[in-house]
């Protein structure tokens, strides 16, 4: 969840695969005063001071100019409409969270045609799936579980060495060696 301004910060940076001292060298060409440490400070989370909100701007500016359609705004308070590729700015939700599918590597994409889903997907909405197959690693993650001819997307909660739970209205525990896939659910496109 991108909810403080270093976290968006760190988003915005790896998406357009920049560096520290890619945007704070920016930041000095507009005749700013801030040094690495302190732009370092900011993205692990150390409180934004806000004589410095102008800095945005330019720290925007600086995504802008690396393909990343952000307004300052969505950076300083997650408000607004975020980030996006200008290659991609005239395409509709649909259509960028299936491109998304595609380039993401190792996923799969999967619309909900059940029930199966309540209450994390709904019928007809998309997510994204990992193609890792493991019970293990995805133990408290959110799941999607193939088993006897079924498919159920929950929490996925190791019981013991034969048994995994998924809580919902009516917990559901299923044997292990029943489980055709248990792959994580990487990302939901909400309706």
């Amino acid at each position: 969840m991108l909810d403080t301004i270093g976290k968006r910060l760190k988003c915005c940076r790896a998406a357009t695969g920049t560096t520290t001292h890619d945007v704070v060298d920016y930041i000095h060409s507009k005749g700013e005063d801030i040094s690495y440490a302190t732009y370092t400070r900011w993205e692990s989370g150390s409180s934004f001071p806000a004589r410095k909100t102008h800095v945005i701007e330019h720290i925007s500016d600086f995504f802008k100019e690396n393909g990343l359609q952000v307004e300052s705004q969505w950076i300083l308070t997650g408000e607004g409409f975020p980030p996006q590729f200008a290659e991609y700015t005239k395409l509709d939700e649909d259509t960028l969270f299936i491109l998304a599918s595609r380039t993401l590597p190792d996923v799969e994409l999967v619309q909900v045609g059940g029930q199966y889903g309540e209450p994390y997907v709904h019928f007809g909405e998309f997510c994204i799936i990992s193609n890792e197959n493991s019970i293990e690693s995805n133990n408290n993650k959110l799941c999607y579980v193939r088993y006897n001819e079924k498919v159920k997307i929950g929490v996925v909660t190791i019981m013991d060495e034969k048994q995994i739970i998924i809580p919902g209205k009516v917990d559901m525990i299923l044997s292990k060696s029943n489980i055709i896939e248990c792959r994580r659910v990487k990302w939901i496109q909400k309706k």
